[in-house]
This record gives C-alpha cells, sequence and structure tokens, in this order.
C-alpha cells in the first residue's frame, strides 16, 4: 500500500463515528463519495473507507462539494445529521493479464 491509501489510522467498523457511501453525482456525472456523522465536513485529503455492496473500499478524498443536514431521503437513519459530499481522485486502473 502506497501513503495515500494507508489506512493505519482507520478505527474497526463497530467504533468508527462516521460512515461513507458512493453517490451519483446527478450534476456533472460519475461518482461522489458521501460521508454521515457528527463531524463529516472535515475529512478533505483524507484517506476514508467507503462501503460498497461487496464489503469495503478505501478511497482519497479530494475536496468538499457540498456539506448540511441530511433530510432522510437517502436513508431514514440518517435523518437529521450532517452529511458531506466529497469529489476523491480514482485509484489506478489495475493491470491484468489474461490467463493462458
Amino acid at each position: 500500500m502506497t501513503k495515500e491509501t494507508s489506512t493505519a489510522g482507520i478505527p474497526p467498523k463497530s467504533a468508527r463515528q462516521h460512515r461513507a457511501t458512493y453517490s451519483r453525482d446527478k450534476l456533472n456525472g460519475g461518482w461522489l463519495v458521501r460521508v454521515v456523522g457528527p463531524r463529516a465536513k472535515e475529512f478533505a485529503g483524507r484517506v476514508v473507507p467507503v462501503e460498497t455492496t461487496h464489503g469495503e473500499d478505501t478511497e482519497k478524498l479530494d475536496a468538499l462539494i457540498w456539506s448540511g443536514v441530511d433530510d432522510g431521503t437517502y436513508t431514514k437513519e440518517d435523518a437529521g445529521k450532517p452529511v458531506g459530499l466529497y469529489s476523491f481522485k480514482p485509484r489506478p486502473k489495475e493491470k491484468t493479464e489474461a490467463a493462458f
């Protein structure tokens, strides 16, 4: 792992105060990372674990695009919690050789 994708400072899932997921960018197309939690707008420039349907990935957040309070339309459990949307740096594509 490179320094940019290091997960050294990430606590175990059960001890986390924040949750990150992928979210569609409806204005520009593509994807953003959506962070929900008490300090959701303070993660620009950091590597965070992002929940996916198949487990968890890590992404380096680039810039805060928007922050506010969740209205509960995404998930009911997040209603009233602070939320932030971030752009992120795409990981380099993995080159795989075809098996013979």
